[in-house]
């Protein structure tokens, strides 16, 4: 495991921990074990193997053990005996405005609930009053955070997931019988945020018994059985289970030969299959999970990759990033699917937070990330000053830091070149949180709103529009104020933003 794994997981231990109402001494040290691992700059598998784990603060003889548990297995027992105990579900509680970790166990025990749904429903029915100590402004800020998060399931962030996934997928193509392994759903269209990671396993049929007894000894936990397919006569099944860092795993197990099908199908959208379906239908065949083959039960058609069953349907092969697209496949019909952008055509970042404010890294480390991913330049841009809670710098410290960028350039230590720049506050009235002459030395400035959300419409825009007026400013920092999976934009007319934009030469971050 990586120490971001490990550190999640900790996390987690800490937050169920706190729900369930323990010592709250021990939930605040696996939270500060988490927070010293993200810092580390070397990797815990390399303390571990050198003995040195304990020289990480805060961390003693059982939170050694655990970590150790989890860099050697990929799983922690202690982990898995506590989501039995408190549903994992409920760590949502701490997105809560207002909710700590004495008001989650608050919540936890006097309404003993097993899920999300059940708050909800206990806040609309009145019954928060009966649980003495909380907040008046409570029920309020639960049910703002059920509108904002209508379904109940936990969502991963793709930067999150991906590795995850990845990881997963090496680890079972290490199993007996397993002839291919791949990343699928929405994690393979390239969605922002995903429920689960959906994996497909093609299986040889004579080693399927060792691969099922090979699955269990490394999977973390509980491994549940499930149907899939969507058919009675599917030769697909399921199981799943999850990471000790949260994230759910379905594992679709399918005969070898059924693997480009069930890749397909199982990628989506749902929508996408639909279309295909109908294509199929168009040509004279079926197409179902089962496979494809010529209508009214004549011979079924072999296929060992999916661009073969878009030939077969006289489609131009569709990548899976544009499979959400409901006009794509008329696009390709067209001949009109866009390019997609690849990992190596991106020559650098603007919007980077160094350990200076709140980033893990030092500007040296950030270079040589860069570097090693073949950046040509990299932009600085921690947080101004009015941004205390996030380490916003001081004009003295912001001095200082430009100064070391400019040092670090002129040292030629690093291929790629660093701007000095800074992510600068749009305070309430569009004015920007650092004076001229500041913003005129520095030679990248990212402006964004972090703070007064619930500015309206009109107000939020002409700020908006007002900080773009600024001939310092290059770019909007996340112009919607959106945060993926736990809160919602902030009311902004964007198309007003987009015009103006265009016509200040401002870049919009996406």
């Amino acid at each position: 495991m990586e120490n971001w794994e490990v550190a999640a997981a900790l996390e987690r231990i800490a937050g169920l921990l706190s729900i369930k109402g323990e010592n709250q001494y021990k939930s605040r040290a696996y939270s500060m074990a988490s927070r010293q691992i993200n810092r580390l700059a070397c990797p815990l598998k390399q303390l571990a193997v050198e003995g040195r784990l304990q020289e990480i603060p805060g961390v003693g003889d059982a939170l050694e053990k655990k970590i150790e548990e989890l860099i050697s297995t990929g799983n922690c027992r202690f982990l898995t005996e506590l989501e039995s105990e408190v549903p994992p579900q409920l760590l949502a509680l701490y997105e809560i405005p207002g909710v700590g970790l004495k008001t989650a166990h608050k919540l936890y025990a006097g309404l003993e609930l097993r899920s999300l749904r059940e708050l909800e429903q206990a806040a609309r029915e009145g019954r928060l009053q009966s649980i003495p100590g909380l907040g008046s402004n409570l029920r309020e800020n639960i049910l703002a955070f059920f509108e904002q998060r209508p379904r109940y399931a936990e969502t991963f962030h793709r930067g999150i997931a991906l590795p995850l996934a990845r990881q997963w997928v090496r680890r079972l193509q290490e199993l007996p019988g397993v002839v291919c392994c791949r990343a699928s759903g929405a994690l393979r269209r390239g969605t922002e945020t995903v429920t689960e990671a959906l994996l497909v396993a093609g299986i040889e049929e004579s080693r399927r018994s060792a691969f099922k007894e090979a699955l269990a000894e490394v999977v973390p936990g509980e491994l549940r059985e499930e149907a899939a397919g969507g058919s009675s006569r599917s030769p697909f099944s399921a199981v799943s289970f999850r990471t000790p860092s949260g994230l759910p795993v379905h594992l679709l197990q399918v005969p070898e030969e059924c693997l480009a099908i069930a890749l397909l199908w199982s990628t989506g959208s749902s929508y996408h299959w639909e279309q295909l379906v109908s294509a199929a239908r168009q040509k004279g065949l079926v197409l179902s999970a089962c496979g494809l083959q010529e209508q009214d039960g004549g011979k079924e058609l072999p296929v060992d990759r999916e661009e073969e069953i878009y030939r077969e349907l006289e489609l131009p092969f569709i990548p899976p990033e544009l499979r959400e697209n409901p006009q794509v496949i008329e696009l390709g019909r067209q001949g009109k699917l866009p390019d997609l952008l690849e990992l190596s055509q991106i020559r650098g970042d603007l919007h980077l937070h160094s350990n200076w404010s709140d980033g893990f890294s030092s500007i040296p480390e950030l270079a040589a990330g860069a570097a090693a991913r073949g950046y040509s330049y990299l932009a600085i841009t921690d947080h101004s000053p009015s941004l205390q809670i996030a380490g916003g710098l001081s004009i003295r410290r912001l001095k200082e830091q430009i100064a070391e960028i400019r040092k670090f350039n002129r040292s030629g230590s690093s291929p790629c070149y660093l701007f000095p720049g800074m992510e600068v506050d749009i305070l309430e009235d569009g004015s920007l949180d650092l004076p001229d002459e500041l913003l005129y030395e520095l030679e990248l400035v990212v402006a964004s709103v972090h703070s007064n959300f619930r500015l309206s419409r009109q107000e939020m825009t002409g700020r908006i529009c007002r900080a773009m007026a600024h001939p310092a400013v290059h770019i909007i920092g996340h112009p919607t104020g959106r945060l993926l999976g736990s809160r919602g934009g902030y009311q902004v007319d964007l198309d007003q933003v987009i015009t103006r934009a265009a016509a200040t030469g401002t870049a919009l971050e996406i």
